[in-house]
């Protein structure tokens, strides 16, 4: 004869346990930590693009010094961040000269690399913590062949 399943008491449906406690917790520390981490990557990921860019200009411009400069350039216009020490009382959130920039061309390749420090605001607990972030590509910087013969 097949057993029948036994029901929970009615007082115990939609009661508040451990396990639900425990699920709540990681869920706010997961949020909390997609707070803070996301808008560091996401303008990470614009360098990344930012740098990507300028190496496609560097397939039809040879003069790698205004390149670099014109690239730190745009790094700056990124984003700004509120900063007390700062005369303006903001300051760019990447902030990296062409002499810390690494272009090196070497045939149809191009190196870019450089590290640029990130200020990241932890809010709730009130604190700001630096991190090092890199950037570090080698990109292909050769002209196309379109059409003809192989």
């Amino acid at each position: 004869m097949a057993t029948r399943p036994t029901r929970c008491p009615p007082a115990a449906r939609g009661a508040v346990t451990w396990v639900g406690l425990v699920l709540l917790a990681m869920a706010g520390a997961l949020a909390y930590l997609a707070y803070v981490a996301v808008p560091v990557y996401y303008v990470h990921y614009e360098v990344r693009q930012v740098v990507r860019d300028f190496a496609n200009r560097a397939v039809k411009d040879p003069d790698d010094a205004k390149l670099v400069l014109a690239m730190t350039e745009q790094l700056r216009r990124l984003g700004s961040e509120a900063d007390p020490e700062a005369p303006s009382g903001e300051r760019a959130v990447v902030e990296v000269s062409p002499s810390d920039v690494t272009w090196e061309r070497s045939g149809t390749m191009l190196h870019v690399a450089f590290d640029y420090p990130r200020q990241i605001t932890l809010p709730l607990v009130d604190r700001r913590v630096e991190r090092e972030l890199s950037v570090d590509l080698t990109l292909d910087i050769a002209r196309a062949k379109w059409g003809g013969s192989p």
